[in-house]
């Protein structure tokens, strides 16, 4: 008896099958509650597979601590002794810090920071090629992961939770192609978007005017634009300025100060003020967005300031012509009428 399907389809045919079947769930995907449970789903099907493949790693490092031999364990501890008395001087002098800083804050009429709760996470696994700039870790939503939710280490921001599962989580890291930040430089507090470009020590800012003050070794914090990740976390630091004159925007690279290559433990955040809760995800072309606008809001209160020449340096009895103007005496006297 011939069987009916004996003949396989063409190979052409199921090439554009499989074409267009990947089409549609890249489209698709993440559009739809749906297809965001799905994800949720495989991404707990597959969380013990990570936890099998990590379990030689585990063995062995237990292995390895057993043999430790005691002398070794000794001056490790007391190594371990001498840098906790080191971080309790400095949390004294922290402790000082906090307290007058709300103080300031206070003075200032500033929203007062609060304190973050913090959970440590394990990275499972790690994918780090230039397309693809993700990992693995084992806090899922049984531990309170949420998508959105910031990731740090001890040395600053390492990026945000993108896909949730039930025992594992999926972070999409600050130097991957499709992540963008909003950064403040620390020196002067001028706001910036920080890009990743797929390589493990390199972002990229954008939209810097050339007149910009921004120098090589500034820092980059989180300046808590979007919502997302709470202010004032290390990000990077800026290692190359270019200002090319046919240009209207600058050049200008960082080095972030995480070791991506190197990820073990992380922090996972949750904020604890109420009104960052509430905020809505933001997409990175909202965040570019809102940015723009600022720069665009600079642009025009630039424009109203009205230029005029600086009086040259007049003798001490000799005063100055009415028609020359100090500059700066304009722009205060312009400033104080556009308060409010």
């Amino acid at each position: 008896m011939k069987p009916i399907f004996g003949k396989a389809p063409p190979l052409g045919l199921r090439l554009i099958l499989a074409i267009i079947a990947s089409t549609a769930l890249m489209l698709s995907d993440g559009q739809t509650n749906a297809m965001i449970k799905a994800r949720s789903a495989m991404e707990t099907t597959i969380g013990g597979l990570y936890y099998l493949a990590n379990s030689p790693r585990l063995v062995l490092d237990g292995f390895s601590n057993n043999l430790a031999d005691t002398n070794r364990l000794q001056i490790e501890n007391k190594v371990l002794r001498d840098q906790l008395r080191e971080k309790n001087a400095e949390l004294l002098l922290l402790d000082q810090l906090k307290i007058e800083n709300q103080r300031l804050r206070l003075l200032l009429n500033s929203p007062l920071r609060t304190d973050e709760y913090k959970k440590i996470a394990e990275v499972l696994t790690a994918e780090t090629d230039i397309y693809r700039q993700q990992i693995v870790i084992n806090q899922g939503s049984k531990g309170g992961a949420y998508i959105g939710q910031p990731v740090i280490d001890e040395k600053g921001v390492v990026g945000q939770i993108i896909s949730v599962g039930e025992n594992t989580s999926r972070v999409l890291l600050l130097t991957d192609l499709t992540h963008s930040i909003p950064v403040q430089v620390l020196r002067n507090d001028v706001r910036l978007i920080a890009s990743g470009t797929g390589r493990n020590d390199e972002l990229t800012l954008e939209n810097v005017a050339r007149s910009t003050d921004i120098q090589e070794g500034d820092l980059l914090v989180t300046s808590g634009l979007g919502g997302r990740f709470p202010e004032g976390y290390p990000v990077a630091i800026v290692d190359k300025v270019s200002n090319n004159g046919q240009q209207y925007f600058a050049s200008v690279s960082a080095q972030p100060l995480v070791s991506i290559d190197r990820l073990r433990y992380l922090l996972l955040l949750w904020p604890t003020n109420e009104e960052m809760r509430k905020v809505q995800s933001t997409t990175p072309e909202e965040i570019r967005k809102t940015v723009q606008e600022r720069l665009d809001n600079q642009g025009l209160e630039a424009k109203k300031v009205k230029k005029t020449l600086v009086p040259e340096v007049q003798p001490e009895n000799e005063p100055l012509e009415p028609n020359k103007v100090d500059e700066s005496n304009e722009i205060d006297n312009l400033l104080e009428q556009e308060k409010p």
